[in-house]
């Protein structure tokens, strides 16, 4: 029998093998749903950066913003489900407390075509922290697999959770072992982690930088528990640092170095999914795609700063980038603007730069 295949606590299985396993016994899936996903981001990740996010990328996986389970049990979220599930795959991101809520929520969510339920419990904002939901549940591991208990039975989406590595400094290895456990054995068969712990006394954006990163650990969790997915999450900025993680997780999800650089996605199907298809250049992409789907919004009364905002960064790194950037965020938010600030925009980076004259 290999160590795979002893059934033992991970703690005890931890212990007992005092090293990583060789990298090829690592079971690492390149057809997961998760190999490339784009992090939920409260007021960025909206129904229509997915939906241009979809343009670019067949496969990636992309998450709603966090959903508190009373904003879809007794709020006006559950008027948006069909919206929010639409360009998909779509994972919906439940937060909240109540297990009964929590799968109510899960239970009405799963008639709307959403590829999977995501409970997040590493949120680490006041907010949360004083309505009891976000980081300060991985205190209360036995609640949160109650949550996630909760879901699993409610709905028949899969249920996975988004975490840390712990909600405050001396979160210990042992405790996250625990709360690994506790949640696999409620159901949860696929876990996001950012590789970072953080700090319930600091504040959001001081968490996604202060504490270190620790991606080994991440790594390590895959070793020892690999018959679930792991997720790697944390500071990645770009596809080749994607592709290495893939070596020892089964999947990666970028955050906002993807949002400032959209364009990263036009690669994706092919580098990560081994799908081939012709990879729209930036201008084909703003043409072909962004601006139909933007005049479909501006006719339903949307004001066309509900799109730009997502693609400012498509020409990131590119030599008119800031010329892009500059001419959308001055023009694009005036209110009446329609399609051809997009367009004059386009022809600014696009079209040859004059030659000057010779004096």
């Amino acid at each position: 029998m290999s160590a795979l295949d002893i059934n033992i606590s991970s703690f005890v299985f931890y212990t007992l093998i005092k090293g990583k396993f060789p990298k090829a016994l690592l079971i690492v899936k390149k057809t997961s749903i998760h190999r490339y996903c784009t992090a939920p981001m409260l007021g960025i990740t909206d129904r229509h950066f997915r939906q241009i996010a979809r343009f670019l990328s067949s496969q990636v996986l992309t998450y709603t913003e966090l959903v508190h389970s009373n904003a879809i049990t007794v709020g006006q979220y559950c008027l948006k489900l069909e919206d929010n599930a639409k360009a998909g795959p779509v994972a919906l991101q439940l937060i909240g407390c109540i297990p009964e809520d929590l799968g109510a929520a899960a239970a009405k969510a799963s008639q709307y075509g959403f590829a999977e339920i995501n409970f997040n419990v590493g949120c680490p904002s006041p907010r949360g922290m004083s309505g009891n939901f976000g980081l300060c549940l991985m205190d209360d591991a036995p609640l949160v697999a109650k949550c996630v208990k909760a879901c699993c039975q409610a709905s028949p989406l899969p249920v996975t959770l988004k975490c840390r590595l712990g909600s405050r400094f001396d979160y210990s290895w042992d405790e996250l072992l625990r709360f690994i456990d506790l949640n696999a054995h409620a159901g949860c068969h696929c876990f996001i982690v950012h590789a970072r712990k953080a700090d319930m006394n600091l504040d959001t954006r001081k968490n996604r930088s202060i504490p270190e990163l620790e991606y080994e650990k991440v790594y390590r969790l895959k070793e020892l528990y690999p018959e679930l997915e792991w997720v790697i999450n944390g500071d990645i900025k770009n596809n080749e640092q994607a592709l290495q993680h893939l070596q020892y997780v089964d999947g990666v999800m970028l955050g906002r170095s993807l949002y400032h650089n959209i364009y990263l996605l036009s690669e994706v199907d092919k580098l990560f999914f081994d799908i081939e298809h012709p990879i729209l250049s930036r201008r084909q992409f703003v043409e072909e795609k962004v601006i139909p789907y933007a005049e479909e919004g501006l006719a339903q009364g949307i004001a066309l700063s509900h799109f730009v905002r997502h693609i400012l960064g498509l020409y990131q790194y590119q030599t008119k980038a800031n010329a892009w950037r500059r001419f959308l965020a001055e023009n694009a938010y005036k209110p009446g603007s329609g399609i051809e600030v997009i367009r004059q925009a386009l022809q600014i980076v696009e079209e040859p730069s004059q030659p000057e004259l010779a004096k």
